[in-house]
């Protein structure tokens, strides 16, 4: 039961990462409508919250899933903790190689200086949001199973024979 608690702790800040990746994602359609100078202005000023938010959520659910991975014996689940983990680590070291990189070309750049090819970054940034969405969904979908799998072996023991 203790591992059930920690699975669910974990999912808790792994949700919340998820759900700023979905949000970068669900925006992608509308962001590739807007003009340079739009774009930039969307880019330098929407975001503030994310990035405080993003790293606490992301750094917990990265650690507190090692915890899961460490809980568990050396049977299936332990395997399914352990890709978990490295799902939900990957997509942080995503973020470093893909997404931080254009924040700070982003962070530098005025309605002045925009460089012409300027989409170029805008897509690096997008699609490094994209692929730690999808490891974050394999991530989260991994963990529940676990739960899921846990919660129904302790019902069935608990039903009389």
């Amino acid at each position: 039961m203790q591992r059930n608690r920690l699975i669910v702790l974990t999912l808790v800040p792994a949700v919340l990462a998820f759900s700023l990746l979905f949000a970068h994602v669900l925006e992608i359609a509308g962001k590739l409508q807007l003009d340079a100078r739009s774009w930039l202005m969307v880019q330098q000023h929407l975001y503030i919250a994310f990035a405080p938010a993003g790293a606490i959520c992301e750094i917990a659910a990265i650690v507190l899933s090692w915890a899961v991975f460490v809980s568990y014996p050396r049977t299936a689940g332990r395997i399914l903790a352990l890709i978990a983990a490295i799902c939900f680590s990957a997509a942080l070291a995503l973020w470093f190689v893909l997404v931080a990189p254009m924040n700070d070309r982003i962070s530098a750049w005025t309605p002045a200086n925009l460089p012409t090819n300027w989409q170029a970054t805008r897509n690096q940034w997008e699609i490094g949001h994209a692929l730690a969405l999808l490891l974050y969904a394999v991530a989260i979908l991994l963990l529940a199973r676990l739960l899921f799998a846990s919660t129904d072996r302790v019902a069935r023991r608990a039903r009389p024979p």
